[in-house]
């Protein structure tokens, strides 16, 4: 009854190990509190104008600024260009001033995205001479800021491998964590950081956009729009807007989190999460981000209800011919179609959601192996004027809050390895086994009985033979001591 109960015990605990291994679930642990921000990568932080487009550099276009256009169509092109001012994804409204204008077509052969950049404000006229500092150092303003494509249109980005010049030196290769590249000074991109608090990260002096560059009716004040994140993904996410005459501190802090190599045995919905290897998107990198799926995910959608994308928006690591730039005459679909694209919706949609609303519906798992940015921004009042003194100019300084974070690790509560450790175990516990055991129980049971099996035949004949043998003597003798008990007993 004891090796009955010892073996029940043993088979339910095994039983438990088994299942626990069978459900290959996932426990996240806190590995270091002290990981250095010298170890990550800066985060990108991209600066935009309030008007996209200067106004003053609109009025004066002429037609030897635009191919094939005449003189009598410059007003449409400057209709055209004022629905750009504020545009932002999902605000495709602003286009309904296009509804009335007959002549759209004849200007469709322009690229929307080369007038666009003949109409911002370059970087000379965005960032004060001198006026930035990297690092504690100070640095050349242009040097350090590129143009980039967002959301929110055309840009200056820092530290962003999604910029024009990130875009070409980069390419496909962008996106998978830990790398880094080369510009032509030798510097190495993404950046990082080697202190924390001001002036360690990235400090600039931003001259807003005055009053007179923005377009009639248009609702833009003298401001800035930032956005930040991961430097190797698309600029997407909220952004944070600084007024005229005021100092943006932004400190930024977030957690890390990976996951081990075990949990790639299971597959992506298991673990809810893709390696950086597993995965490719849209936008034309061979490594997954999740904010490169969701930016991908709105170019797609744009496509598929009118046909194009709005090419300053995107900007794709790889060139892609079969994806058209949209057209003036294909704004007015965007604008008919845009209920579509200002309401996200869960790819699991649970029963809160209306399933018969239009929207985006992104299937975009979480990065396993991720470094959150996360910021936070506080105003307060710059005295600093601008050279006409027509508005104030903006400061803002964007570092690290500490000097490190903490690092989590996601692993497998059991893999095979704790797997066979735990049946030892269980063994070991209730029936005093081991791996000898295991084999002997094995040899036991086979070759033991085998050799036995073919040992016993052998043994039985030979005891038959002896025992006739030794009967044939017995009858012998017996004959002859009776025989010459005989003949001594018939002596006289």
């Amino acid at each position: 009854m004891t090796v009955m109960c010892a073996i029940l015990f043993a088979t339910y605990a095994i039983f438990e190990s088994w299942k626990t291994y069978n459900k290959s679930s996932i426990d996240t642990v806190v590995e270091t509190t002290f990981l250095s921000y010298t170890d990550i990568a800066f985060p990108m932080l991209v600066i935009c104008d309030s008007s996209r487009v200067d106004w003053k550099r609109v009025t004066q276009l002429t037609e030897r600024d635009l191919p094939g256009i005449d003189s009598n169509l410059l007003p449409v092109v400057r209709k055209v260009l004022k629905t750009f001012s504020v545009l932002s994804y999902g605000d495709f409204d602003d286009f309904e001033e296009l509804y009335n204008v007959t002549e759209l077509s004849k200007i469709n052969h322009l690229n929307l995205t080369e007038l666009l950049l003949k109409v911002m404000r370059p970087c000379d006229d965005v960032f004060l001479p001198e006026g930035c500092w990297w690092n504690f150092k100070q640095v050349n303003c242009c040097e350090i800021f590129e143009l980039q494509r967002t959301e929110f249109g055309l840009c200056h980005s820092f530290n962003s491998d999604f910029s024009e010049y990130g875009r070409v030196r980069v390419g496909e290769n962008s996106g998978l964590i830990g790398t880094y590249w080369q510009t032509e000074s030798g510097e190495f991109r993404p950046r990082k950081s080697s202190d924390k608090g001001q002036w360690s990260g990235i400090r600039a002096h931003i001259s807003p956009i005055t009053p007179e560059q923005v377009a009639p009716n248009v609702n833009a004040k003298p401001s800035i729009r930032i956005l930040m994140g991961e430097p190797r993904g698309a600029p997407l996410g909220s952004d944070m807007v600084v007024m005229a005459g005021n100092f943006g501190n932004i400190n930024v802090w977030g957690d890390r989190i990976y996951n081990t190599h075990r949990t790639k045995k299971l597959k992506p919905k298991q673990r809810n999460c893709y390696f950086g290897d597993e995965s490719s998107t849209g936008m034309g990198t061979n490594y997954y981000l999740r904010r490169n799926c969701r930016t991908a995910c709105y170019l797609f959608h744009m496509i598929n209800h009118c046909g194009c994308y709005v090419e300053a928006m995107f900007g794709l690591m790889k060139q892609n011919d079969t994806l058209r730039p949209c057209n003036a005459e294909d704004l007015l679909c965007l604008s008919k179609k845009n209920q579509y694209f200002n309401n996200y919706i869960p790819f699991e949609q649970p029963s809160f959601f209306m399933k018969d609303k239009p929207g985006l519906k992104c299937e975009c798992m979480p990065d396993c192996i991720h470094q959150m940015y996360i910021p936070e921004l506080t105003i307060a009042e710059h005295t600093v004027s601008t050279i006409d003194n027509s508005s104030s100019s903006i400061l803002i300084d964007l570092h690290f809050k500490q000097s490190a974070c903490i690092l989590y690790r996601s692993d497998l509560i059991l893999g095979w390895l704790d797997l066979l450790v735990s049946f030892g175990g269980c063994a070991g516990l209730f029936l005093g086994g081991s791996l000898l055991s295991f084999i002997e129980l094995i040899y036991f049971l086979t070759w033991r009985v085998y050799y036995h099996w073919r040992r016993t035949p052998l043994k039985s004949d030979k005891s038959k033979n002896k025992k006739k043998a030794k009967g044939r003597r017995i009858v012998t003798d017996t004959w002859t001591m009776d025989d010459c008990t005989n003949s001594k007993t018939s002596i006289p």
